[in-house]
């Protein structure tokens, strides 16, 4: 999967929210699809029981933020909608 074309994808078409706190928060009322992470070890080790959509980039989180603009870390994205792009897992 080519990643920054389906975070393309994700931003134009899809609904979604940046952080660990909002994500965990909307996860706790099931409005979140599926889950985002950067590849890095605490949180490989905080989703390995979260038994929904997930999906862990090959990127940090510097990079996972300045995909989205950020000029700050990113490291979970919570998809509310995937829209068109390949974050809804096997359907």
């Amino acid at each position: 999967m080519d990643y920054n074309w389906e975070f393309g994808r994700l931003k134009e078409t899809g609904k979604y929210v940046l952080g660990e706190k909002v994500t965990f928060s909307m996860l706790k009322k099931n409005e979140v699809k599926a889950i985002i992470f950067a590849d890095e070890p605490h949180l490989n080790k905080k989703f390995e029981n979260f038994d929904g959509i997930k999906f862990s980039v090959p990127l940090n989180s510097m990079q996972l933020g300045a995909i989205f603009g950020k000029p700050f870390a990113v490291s979970v994205i919570g998809v509310v909608d995937p829209g068109s792009s390949k974050f809804k897992g096997n359907e």
